[in-house]
């Protein structure tokens, strides 16, 4: 178990809380009703709906009635949404194997993932959901990329540039990085003192 994924069990003592907390931090798009996601999570439907009714609570998730389905939403809006997104990508899919398989990837100055895959949000024509600097074995990064491809189903687009000319092309105020840069990206490797310098 990598570090990441204990860093949250130690954290949120609830493992069923973890299971609602990473279905909608990685799908902030889907709703669920309380027997899909007992099917999904594999727990007892009071468990569910015990951390659904906290999360609620809390303002995390939203409810909303259709026909006789109550279904429920993550609330992008709350004040944490950030925050908690940042640990569960950097915990568990495609974030989290890029982490842990940092040191097969070669030298990874940074790396990172953009709202278009956090979050399903697109930046004007921008369409890149990873974004990463350094000197990458693709062979492996393509691996990583195409198992998670056949997760979401969807195609995951990204793109790799050495650090030099990542550092030229910010140098120069390059569109293309600078709408990167700007972005409420999840920083998984690397710092963001050094990224934004």
């Amino acid at each position: 178990m990598s570090l990441q994924n204990l860093t949250l069990e130690s954290l949120f003592v609830s493992k069923v809380r973890i299971k609602a907390l990473k279905f909608f931090m990685l799908n902030p798009s889907r709703e669920i009703h309380l027997r899909g996601a007992v099917r999904a999570f594999e727990e007892e439907i009071n468990a569910v709906r015990r951390e659904f009714s906290r999360l609620e609570k809390v303002q995390l998730i939203t409810s909303d009635t259709k026909g006789n389905r109550l279904y429920f939403k993550l609330n992008l809006s709350h004040p944490f949404i950030n925050e908690l997104m940042s640990f569960f990508h950097k915990s568990y899919g495609l974030g989290g194997e890029i982490i842990e398989m940092q040191d097969k990837l070669g030298d990874v100055a940074f790396a990172l993932l953009t709202p278009a895959f956090t979050r399903g949000m697109y930046f004007g024509d921008q369409i890149i959901d990873l974004f990463v600097v350094g000197k990458i074995n693709l062979r492996e990064l393509q691996k990583i990329i195409h198992h998670h491809e056949d997760e979401i189903g969807r195609e995951i687009n990204y793109t790799v540039i050495e650090e030099n000319e990542f550092k030229l092309r910010k140098r120069r105020g390059d569109q293309f990085i600078n709408n990167i840069m700007i972005q409420d990206n999840v920083l998984l490797i690397g710092r963001h003192e050094d990224l934004i310098k």
